[in-house]
């Protein structure tokens, strides 16, 4: 296998999205720095192991402080699960790159709301 379909397996694997997607909130409603440093620094699987046991911890409470609001959707096991198996199969680092790559990318909803906010200043400008 080629390192090209190395990162392409890696980068669209369903749970690297789901996770990156999750660190992604934890950044951006609670400032979740610490863990993209933890993941950051992660050289070996069982210092990766360990970062994300950290991440999903502190995501928990995040989660669970936010539940009267708008519940958050944590990650599924499986996913999880698959995350190891990418790990085991592919490396620490590839790994790590894709989660806070996916983590530091805006979203779909994001990007539709961005859509929204600039064809609205458009028409206020032509006004």
């Amino acid at each position: 296998m080629s390192v090209s379909d190395q990162l392409h397996n890696v980068f669209s694997d369903p749970a690297v999205q789901e996770f990156g997607a999750t660190l992604r909130r934890s950044l951006r409603m609670n400032d979740d720095y610490a863990s993209i440093m933890d993941i950051e620094f992660a050289e070996k699987p069982e210092i990766f192991a360990e970062a994300i046991k950290r991440f999903l911890r502190r995501f928990e409470t995040l989660a669970r402080r936010k539940a009267k609001d708008r519940p958050l959707r944590r990650p599924s096991r499986e996913a999880l699960v698959r995350l190891v198996e990418l790990v085991d199969k592919h490396g620490v680092k590839l790994v790590r790159a894709a989660l806070i790559s996916h983590a530091l990318v805006r979203s779909e909803r994001e990007l539709a709301g961005s859509v929204v906010q600039q064809r609205g200043s458009s028409a206020r400008k032509r006004r």
